[in-house]
């Protein structure tokens, strides 16, 4: 009868996991395929470049039936103003022994599952199943909320939010809000999970971290306040000493991973990877790089004196542009390129010693900036969009983004924006409420589900907003950086208030089986 008992609870939330990842994938859907960025080509064909090397003859046909023309284009081209943007060359080339660092081969195996199964469809489903995991393990194995309940917050998420547009994104922005949670719920609900719930959620932090680099700034810093938390504040003490070492030893995974992959590359074209210089395309971009370079050029010795006259130039055109008169690095040779990759933090020491003041004041601002900008900016191409596709995805492919939704320039990106923007000041509203309505009780030592909550949410909101200053900081203030997290808010919103509509405090269990105040407590 008990075996009978737990298949059908097993059916029951295997049923629930696909009816959440259908809703996380109606926006991909609507659309007719998934949404695809500048990046997306380089991330798949990275992983096809190493699957030739490993399989030689073997290996499948490539995605594409020739090289195209440009293997790289602007990462955030659709951002600047302007003409369309004119055919570039290759950042990438195995002839020239340049592979750049940053474009995670981790993520583009999934994509090139993807490819390999047909259609990118199955790595949108992969994306969505493992968001699905995480919230419904969050609001029924953790926090007991109905069946109805959840499939309503999922559905909320994905229609009134970004949710659904990223987790149909061929980009690994969908795993930073996953990187987040999974780490809120290892640390603060460790005792509650079942063993293979540990398991699960530390393989799905440790593939997030490999995704991109971002991430792992993101958790090493969220690790830091953990740590540094626990130390001070009471309440913390309880976060588990366990947990924060799986945590530790998931961003340590993810470094080694990253070093693997430096040393497979290094052997197979003959140079280690390149890494853009984000951090010196940043501080130009500002204003005291420029400065800098203008009056210690060419003394300074840096390969980016040689495009002085272009500067100041914004981040994305320093990078990606081939416009002789606001481009340099794409524009560079092979080794003024790596040059200026491997100049770049002694480029950012001098320019820091130069105008500390200046560098100061404008990440400060662009900080703040990032903290508010997060309109949704990826569900229409445009002319533009679609001219940096032609040629680096196939025919097939490129006629279907021409003629979805996102080709026809659909108003889902302004309907999706205002919606997200609305949701979101109501929830900081509600939120606010809640912790002042609750805030007794969450400081009560025998409500610790209560207290267990208000922790956990606190340090999702950390999350969010440690994001932004992350990514204001490494690349520049940019909507789709912050629009990738901040459902997290309206996420936690819709949560505390199912909890006090249905009257009672957050519920702890153990695989499943309530715990008494006390044991719980006693964590």
């Amino acid at each position: 009868m008990n075996n009978i008992r737990r298949s059908a609870s097993w059916v029951r939330h295997a049923g629930l996991l696909l009816i959440l990842a259908l809703l996380l994938c109606l926006t991909a859907l609507w659309n007719g395929q998934p949404f695809f960025y500048p990046d997306t080509p380089t991330y798949l064909r990275g992983a096809e470049m190493g699957a030739s090397r490993l399989l030689g003859p073997a290996a499948p046909k490539p995605w594409l039936p020739a090289a195209p023309q440009a293997a790289n284009a602007p990462a955030a081209a659709d951002a600047a103003a302007g003409e369309p943007p004119k055919r570039m060359k290759a950042l990438t080339s195995i002839e020239d022994k340049v592979v750049l660092a940053g474009r995670s081969v981790y993520y583009g195996l999934l994509l090139y599952a993807g490819y390999l199964a047909g259609n990118m469809w199955l790595a949108i489903a992969i994306q969505a199943l493992a968001v699905a995991f995480v919230l419904q393990l969050l609001m029924q194995r953790l926090w007991k909320l109905p069946t109805g309940v959840a499939v309503g917050v999922v559905a909320a998420l994905s229609l009134l939010t970004p949710l659904g547009v990223y987790t149909g994104f061929l980009m690994p922005d969908v795993f930073a809000p996953l990187v987040i949670l999974c780490m809120g719920a290892l640390a603060f609900y460790w005792r509650e999970l079942s063993r293979g719930h540990r398991w699960a959620l530390a393989l799905l932090l440790l593939y997030g971290l490999s995704a991109h680099a971002s991430h792992v700034a993101l958790a090493a810093a969220l690790l830091g306040l953990l740590m540094l938390a626990r130390w001070l504040v009471a309440r913390w003490r309880g976060v588990s000493k366990i947990a924060l070492l799986v945590v530790a030893a998931c961003i340590g995974g993810a470094v080694a991973a990253e070093w693997v992959f430096s040393k497979a590359v290094t052997l197979a074209v003959g140079a280690p990877p390149m890494r853009l210089p984000h951090p010196m395309a940043r501080l130009i971009d500002l204003g005291p790089g420029t400065a800098y370079l203008k009056q210690h050029c060419p003394d300074a010795g840096f390969a980016a004196c040689a495009y002085l006259q272009n500067y100041p130039t914004r981040w994305d055109e320093f990078l990606f542009s081939v416009d002789p008169a606001k481009g340099a690095f794409a524009l560079a040779d092979v080794a003024a390129k790596r040059r200026m990759s491997d100049e770049q933090l002694r480029f950012v020491g001098e320019v820091i010693r130069f105008d500390p003041a200046g560098v100061a004041r404008g990440i400060g601002l662009d900080v703040l900036r990032q903290l508010v900008d997060f309109r949704v900016d990826i569900t229409r191409y445009g002319s533009r969009g679609l001219a940096m596709f032609e040629g680096r995805v196939p025919d097939a492919v490129f006629a279907d983004m021409r003629n979805s939704p996102a080709g026809q320039d659909s108003p889902l990106n302004e309907w999706l924006t205002m919606a997200t923007y609305a949701l979101v000041l109501a929830s900081l509203l509600a939120l606010a409420g809640w912790q002042a309505i609750s805030g007794k009780k969450a400081g009560d030592p025998a409500q610790p589900q209560q207290r267990t909550f208000a922790d956990f949410a606190w340090f999702v909101v950390a999350g969010v907003l440690a994001n932004g200053v992350i990514c204001a900081t490494l690349a520049s203030s940019l909507d789709r950086f912050q629009s990738r997290v901040i459902w997290l808010v309206p996420f936690l919103a819709l949560a505390a208030l199912a909890q006090a509509r249905l009257g009672r405090p957050v519920p702890v269990a153990i695989n499943g089986n309530p715990l008494p105040s006390a044991m719980s407590s006693a964590r």
